[in-house]
């Protein structure tokens, strides 16, 4: 046998590799994404996001894990692997209601509002009972000055899950903002029921 393929032969794997080659071989990509989900829940974005790339890897233009990408990247404060992950996941699938949110989150952060806005409308007409995606709505429309549309975005958001306390808390406290006690009282009532 030829010396350097005798040598290759007998040099072992360290631990990682061989841990990292164990893990390549074994793990289910449904187990792996649900893992990859709990470790994002509980903020370990680091392990997510590594977990992520190894389904990445095997298959990238799976939405979900696309979607999670963005969300990390997007909680790290990398916009800009943020936007190129919800990207990635509207030419995987245009009618993605998430990826349009996600990518509107971005602009929003970054202060581009009627890119944002365009993104959150978008989401909301992909998908009219996307209740995250009228709460973004709404979040950028006030940011933008515009709380009539902002008090409609909410509404919407009702109209699919009448007993959200949290979107119910905002409009009433939009409203309140907006003189309209009231009304506010009224949608405050409802909440409680």
């Amino acid at each position: 046998m030829d010396p350097s393929k005798q040598q290759y032969y007998h040099q072992p794997y360290d631990q990682k590799q061989q841990q990292q080659l164990v893990t390549a071989v074994t793990v289910d990509p449904s187990a792996l994404t649900d893992l990859a989900h709990r470790e994002y829940q509980a903020g370990d974005y680091e392990n997510a996001e590594r977990h992520c790339m190894q389904l990445f890897r095997q298959d990238p233009n799976n939405v979900g894990v696309l979607l999670l990408l963005s969300s990390i990247h997007f909680q790290l404060r990398n916009l800009e692997k943020s936007s190129q992950f919800s990207t990635m996941a509207i030419k995987a699938n245009p009618c993605c209601a998430e990826a349009y949110s996600n990518l509107g989150n971005v602009f929003k952060e970054r202060q581009q509002l009627q890119e944002a806005l365009e993104n959150y409308r978008h989401a909301v007409r992909l998908k009219p009972d996307f209740i995250d995606g009228y709460i973004n709505l709404a979040a950028a429309l006030v940011a933008g000055g515009d709380l009539e549309q902002a008090v409609q975005a909410y509404i919407s958001a009702l109209q699919y899950n009448p007993d959200l306390y949290c979107v119910r808390s905002d409009l009433g406290n939009l409203l309140k903002a907006m003189g309209r006690l009231e009304e506010a009282k009224v949608r405050a009532w409802q909440s409680v029921r």
